[in-house]
C-alpha cells in the first residue's frame, strides 16, 4: 500500500477517535446531579428528589442553600422507611426472628451446663455497662466510626435530612414498607445464591476500595451517571439487583407518586436508586413528571447552623420496668436491645428527630449473697469510673432515691457531647439510667424531666409466704423478695431469682429457677443433681464443701449441702 495513503487513513482515524472522545466528554450527562427538581402531572407545587449516601462522612454534606430552601417549601419529608416508626418496627422485626427461630428448633431441646446457676464476678459486666453504648444506637442515630470521627458530621445523611424536616415542622414519611424491604432483601440474597449464571466482575485491574473512593468521589460531584457506570461495573449478580434495586425502585417512585397528588414532597433515597433506564428518575418521567437536575455550587454553613441548633418537642410518658422494680419517664418505648455482643440486661430509646439516646441497663451483683455491703459495690463502683466513662468526668455528686445509694455523672466525650448517668445501687444488682445527646442537649429540660422522674420500688421489710407469679412454688421469706427474670444466661434457658435478705440477722435467701425442657433423653435425677450443684457452686466465691447428702423432699429428688466461702460465711442449699 501507498505510504502516503497509510498516513492518510491513519491520520483520519486518529482524528476519528479524538472527535468521538472529545465528543464523549463534552456530551451533557443525564444525570448531572443528585438533587432534582419534580414539576408537572398536575402538582400544584414542586416536590424534591434527593439521592444520599447512608454514611455521616463529611463528603456527602455538600449541602447548598437550595437543599435548605427544598426542604421548607414542601409539605412532607421522606426517606426510604418512615423514620418515625422505623425503630418500632426493627424490634417488631427481630421479635419475629426469635419466634420463627423458637418454632423452627426441635422441641425439648434444652440442656443444663456448668454454668446454668453460677454467679460470677460482675466486674466486667459493670465495666461494659458504664463504658459501652448498645451496637443500635450507632446505627440508629450516628453511623460513626472511631477511626473517622474528625471527618464526620453527627449522623449519617439520611437522618439528617429527617432530623431538618422535623425542626422545620414537616411531617414525616416513607417511600417503602419496612416488612416488605426486609422480605425483597432477603428474596435477593436468595436470587443470588440460585443464581445459575454467575457473573464475573471485570474492574480492568482496579481494587474495590479504588472503586469504592471513585463513586465518593462521583457523588461528591454530583456524577450520577458516573456512579451509574462503576455500579454496573461492580455488579455480581443480575437476580440480586432485581430485587433489591429495581423492585424497590418501582415500590419508591409508585409512593412517591401517591404522596405527591397530596402534597409536596422532599424525598431522600439511596443515590443508587436514581438513575438508570429503571431508576426512579426515568420512572417518574414516564408517569408524567418533568425532572429538572439542581445544582449545589456550595455549603450554605449559616442556615445549617441556625437548623442544626433547633430542638424538636418530645412528649413524655411513664414507662415501668416488667418486673415494675423502676419507672421513669419517656419520650418513646424502653426497647430490649439484641443481637449485641455484651448480653447485658439493656432497654433504650433513640430519640431520632434530637439524635440522643436514653438507655437504662441492670447489672446483677447478687451482693448480698456474696456478703458484699453497699459501701464494698459503692468502693468497687467507684474504683471503675474514671476508666470507664467516656470521656472526661465534669460532675459527680452522691445521690439517694427510695432508699438506694448512688452517683448523679456528667461527663463530655471527646466530641464534645454531654452524657448523664444515675447510677442506683440495691443489695442484688446496679441499675444505670443514662441519656446522651448531641453537645449540650442533656443540659435541656428533656434530661431534667427524665432523671427527676425516677422512681425505685421500695424494700418491703414484711415477712411472708411467697408464691412468684407464674406459679410452682411457695416458700417463706423473711421480707417481700426481689424478683428478676435473668434472661442473658449462657445456656439460653431463663433463670428467675428471687433474693430477699433478713435484716435482723444478716442472713440471705435466695431460690433460682430455670424451666428445662428435654424430651430427648432422660437423665438420672442423681446425674441432673449433681450438674446442678457444679453450676452453682461458683469458683469466685467458694472455697470448699463441709456437707453433702443426696435424699428426698416431698417425694422429689434432693441434694442437701453446706458449702464454705472464702469469706467465711456458710451458704446452705
Amino acid at each position: 500500500m501507498n505510504c502516503k495513503l497509510l498516513q492518510s487513513i491513519l491520520s483520519l482515524l486518529l482524528t476519528a477517535l479524538l472527535t468521538t472522545a472529545f465528543a464523549q466528554k463534552d456530551a451533557p450527562k443525564k444525570y448531572p446531579s443528585v438533587f432534582w427538581e419534580i414539576t408537572g402531572n398536575g402538582l400544584k407545587k414542586p416536590s424534591y428528589l434527593f439521592g444520599t449516601m447512608h454514611v455521616s462522612s463529611k463528603l456527602a454534606f455538600h449541602l447548598s442553600d437550595s437543599f435548605y430552601n427544598a426542604i421548607q417549601s414542601v409539605d412532607a419529608v421522606a426517606l426510604e422507611l418512615n423514620t418515625d416508626t422505623w425503630q418500632r418496627q426493627m424490634v417488631n422485626m427481630d421479635h419475629l426472628k426469635e419466634n420463627y427461630n423458637r418454632y423452627i428448633q426441635p422441641a425439648g431441646n434444652d440442656y443444663l451446663n456448668e454454668n446454668s446457676f453460677r454467679i460470677s464476678k460482675y466486674d466486667g459486666e459493670l465495666k461494659t455497662a458504664l463504658s459501652t453504648q448498645p451496637a443500635v444506637v450507632n446505627n440508629l442515630l450516628y453511623r460513626s466510626y472511631k477511626t473517622k470521627e474528625d471527618f464526620e458530621e453527627d449522623t449519617f445523611l439520611d437522618l439528617y435530612i429527617y432530623q431538618t424536616g422535623k425542626k422545620t415542622g414537616k411531617r414525616s414519611t416513607g417511600v417503602e414498607d419496612y416488612f416488605e424491604t426486609e422480605r425483597l432483601i432477603l428474596e435477593a440474597y436468595a436470587d443470588m445464591t440460585n443464581e445459575k449464571i454467575k457473573k464475573n466482575m471485570d474492574t480492568d485491574g482496579e481494587s474495590m476500595r479504588d472503586i469504592g473512593e471513585k463513586i465518593q468521589d462521583a457523588y461528591k460531584r454530583g456524577d450520577l451517571d458516573l456512579m451509574d457506570s462503576l455500579s454496573i461495573l461492580t455488579e455480581r449478580s443480575s437476580a440480586f439487583n432485581e430485587k433489591f434495586l429495581y423492585r424497590r425502585n418501582d415500590i419508591q417512585a409508585a409512593s412517591m407518586d401517591t404522596i405527591m397528588k397530596k402534597s409536596s414532597l422532599f424525598v431522600g433515597v439511596g443515590a443508587a436508586h436514581l438513575p438508570g433506564k429503571r431508576g426512579v428518575i426515568e420512572l417518574l418521567r414516564k408517569m408524567g413528571y418533568s425532572l429538572r437536575a439542581v445544582k449545589m455550587t456550595s455549603r450554605d454553613a449559616t442556615k445549617k447552623e441556625a437548623i442544626d441548633k433547633l430542638k424538636v418537642p418530645v412528649s413524655f410518658s411513664t414507662v415501668t420496668a416488667e418486673d415494675g422494680f423502676y419507672k421513669v419517664d419517656m419520650p418513646g418505648a424502653l426497647y430490649k436491645v439484641t443481637g449485641d455482643f455484651t448480653r447485658l440486661n439493656r432497654r433504650q430509646y433513640a430519640d431520632m428527630a434530637n439524635g440522643c439516646y436514653y438507655q437504662v441497663t441492670r447489672v446483677k451483683t447478687h451482693a448480698a449473697f456474696i456478703n458484699e455491703t453497699e459501701d464494698q459495690v459503692k468502693r468497687k463502683l467507684d474504683s471503675l469510673l474514671y476508666e470507664n466513662i467516656p470521656g472526661k468526668i465534669l460532675k459527680k455528686t452522691a445521690i439517694k432515691k427510695y432508699g438506694y445509694t448512688g452517683y448523679d455523672i456528667t461527663n463530655k466525650t471527646r466530641r464534645g457531647d454531654l452524657q448523664r448517668y444515675h447510677i442506683f445501687i440495691t443489695p442484688f444488682e446496679i441499675l444505670i439510667f443514662k441519656m446522651s445527646g448531641k453537645e449540650n442537649y442533656i443540659e435541656g429540660k428533656e434530661a431534667s424531666q427524665f432523671f427527676s422522674s425516677i422512681a425505685l420500688k421500695e424494700a418491703d421489710t414484711a415477712s411472708k409466704n411467697f408464691s412468684p407469679a407464674q406459679g410452682g412454688f411457695s416458700v417463706y421469706f423473711p421480707q417481700s423478695p426481689s424478683v428478676y427474670n435473668n434472661e442473658n444466661c449462657s445456656d439460653a434457658i431463663n433463670r428467675w431469682e428471687y433474693e430477699a435478705t433478713d435484716r435482723a440477722t444478716g442472713n440471705v435467701y435466695t431460690v433460682y429457677k430455670k424451666s428445662v425442657y428435654n424430651f430427648k433423653f432422660l437423665d438420672e435425677d442423681s446425674f441432673d443433681l449433681k450438674l446442678m450443684e457444679e453450676s452453682f457452686r461458683s469458683p469466685d466465691y467458694f472455697e470448699y464443701q463441709v456437707q453433702r447428702k443426696q435424699s428426698t423432699y416431698l417425694g422429689y429428688p434432693c441434694l442437701e449441702v453446706k458449702e464454705k466461702m472464702k469469706d467465711s460465711s456458710v451458704v446452705t442449699a
